[in-house]
């Protein structure tokens, strides 16, 4: 039985619309692996600045890893730290340019929820064999948004974009005294199919980013004396890998 579950059709929803908005409440996992998700929202609290930001702003940080991921046996091996980039086709402000991100932590490479969750997303996808049957790279995200009454933050400065990726997924890690990050869906003309806002830990969307584009709206704070705080977990999945070798053993 798979760590985590759901009894919602992920699978169908995206093969039918392409996305699937998964709330918290319909994702199952045991105890103790809520317990490990527990221990690694921790590590939101050291992220560092995102210095790729429009006009020099702070209001975002992160940090990012490679996985080498085998469908067959769902084994994941950590791959080595690599710089990040989008092409400006698909993100047109910081597209084109080499991104230097800060590695994830050991710790987060190291807690047995982050693979779960991996395994968990994967299998919403709408694929053929021959897909299953290959390697997939999977870059996981660590983004906290922060926001006061002089700044907004920004979760998608880039607007209307792609990531790249075959798939992305989304879920929501934190969300303190904040108001807005609603998020778009749009289809491969840009129309727009569908808007939600994530409003608990875990609310989760999956989608398929080749046919798709998505957005989130700022966010600023319900209460003015205090920041606002919304950070995700996202993980974007590349069929085949980028480099060769590993720098660690297989994630059971």
């Amino acid at each position: 039985m798979p760590a985590i579950s759901t009894s919602q059709d992920i699978k169908a929803e995206i093969r039918r619309k392409g996305y699937s908005l998964l709330r918290a409440g319909d994702l199952r996992m045991s105890d103790e692996l809520r317990q490990s998700w527990l221990s690694l929202s921790i590590d939101y609290a050291d992220l560092p600045p995102d210095e790729y930001l429009p006009g020099g702003a702070r209001y975002r940080c992160r940090r990012y890893g490679r996985f080498h991921f085998a469908p067959p046996t769902g084994a994941l091996a950590r791959l080595p730290h690599q710089d990040y980039f989008q092409s400006a086709d698909i993100n047109r402000v910081t597209g084109g340019i080499i991104r230097k991100f800060a590695p994830l932590l050991d710790t987060t490479f190291d807690n047995p929820f982050l693979p779960e969750l991996i395994r968990f997303d994967f299998a919403q996808f709408p694929l053929e064999d021959a897909h299953l049957k290959q390697d997939w790279e999977v870059q996981a995200h660590l983004i906290r948004v922060t926001a006061d009454c002089s700044e907004q933050g920004h979760p998608t400065p880039e607007g209307i974009h792609r990531d790249g990726a075959a798939f992305v997924t989304v879920h929501l890690a934190e969300l303190v005294n904040a108001e807005g990050g609603d998020v778009s869906i749009y289809d491969t003309d840009r129309k727009l199919l569908t808007t939600f806002r994530l409003e608990q830990v875990l609310d989760s969307y999956l989608f398929n980013d080749a046919i798709l584009w998505h957005a989130a709206e700022p966010i600023v704070p319900l209460a003015a004396a205090h920041g606002a705080i919304r950070s995700i977990l996202t993980f974007d999945f590349y069929p085949g890998i980028a480099g060769a070798g590993t720098d660690s053993d297989l994630t059971r």
